[in-house]
């Protein structure tokens, strides 16, 4: 099973809240933890937006064979959900 950066986020942070580390420690961590996500999720938000071009440019060729078509708007359509997509919660949290 691969856990999504937010999982793995708010696993690192629930085990410093459970071994006493320092609220400072804590928030640094956490605020590193939070930037590498983000990161994450740009370069993420990044590449889909480049399949959703390759696709836009693709299906604009003439002749594509129907079933290539079809598989690529699909393809299309989920980049453009992936990207619609908001986070339902922050990816980690500090305090109570």
């Amino acid at each position: 099973m691969v856990l999504m950066p937010e999982e793995r986020a708010a696993i690192v942070v629930e085990s410093f809240e459970l071994s006493g580390v320092p609220d400072s420690l804590r928030a640094l961590v956490t605020s590193a933890i939070r930037e590498a996500v983000e990161e994450e999720r740009r370069g993420v938000q990044t590449t889909l937006r480049l399949c959703i071009n390759v696709f836009d440019r693709t299906l604009g060729l003439p002749g594509l064979p129907g079933d290539l078509r079809a598989t690529m708007r699909a393809c299309r359509g989920l980049c453009l959900t992936s990207l619609a997509e908001e986070p339902l919660s922050p990816p980690c949290q500090t305090g109570p």
